[in-house]
């Protein structure tokens, strides 16, 4: 199999298929069995079109109420995983509430209403936006690997502290949202 630059990403059907394009340098993997060519630069779209390629059938949209969120949306935007050396667990995924989950083994999907003003359309995948993405780390992973991300969205995103608290007091009974805001007041003692 040969890779060529104008291709975007490729799900490919084993272990040693990727391996063998590894080896030979014909590719790198941007996300566990979906490569791309050598030659193309890893840009959001490229991490968008990875996930897509992962999630196969499931169609992520906003009409549909399902999206791309949490650590997976801060990926798809800083290029960062939660947990450096683990890489991608699972892919989080946001379907609306009483929608049917999908039966995907890699993928955590979580039932939340998700105004349509917090997603983002990249590669035609809906990805929540570098603010919601930044509440919703700060309330789903430990304090750590939280900071971490807050503060690549901010580098990248120019997303502010101030910016999720805001966001945050509309999300009051949201689960974690107490933590996310002490999280976040951490964050911003750092500056």
């Amino acid at each position: 199999m040969e890779m060529r630059d104008a291709e975007g990403p490729l799900l490919v059907s084993g272990l040693d298929e990727r391996d063998a394009l590894l080896r030979d340098g014909l590719a790198r993997e941007v996300l566990d069995l979906v490569v791309v060519s050598p030659l193309t630069p890893v840009t959001p779209e490229i991490r968008a079109l990875a996930v897509r390629e992962k999630l196969g059938e499931w169609e992520t949209a906003a009409h549909r109420g399902r999206a791309v969120g949490f650590a997976t949306a801060a990926w798809i935007l800083t290029g960062s995983w939660a947990d450096p050396v683990a890489g991608p667990q699972r892919l989080d995924l946001i379907i609306g509430r009483n929608r049917r989950s999908p039966r995907l083994k890699t993928a955590r999907a979580r039932q939340i209403d998700v105004p349509t003003e917090h997603l983002q359309t990249i590669e035609t995948l809906q990805v929540t936006r570098p603010v919601r993405t930044a509440a919703d780390v700060a309330r789903d992973l430990p304090c750590d690997q939280a900071l971490a991300l807050l503060r690549l969205l901010q580098e990248l995103h120019d997303v502010h502290p101030p910016q999720v608290l805001d966001l945050l007091s509309f999300m009051p009974y949201a689960r974690g949202a107490a933590v996310a805001r002490e999280v976040v007041r951490e964050w911003s003692e750092l500056r």
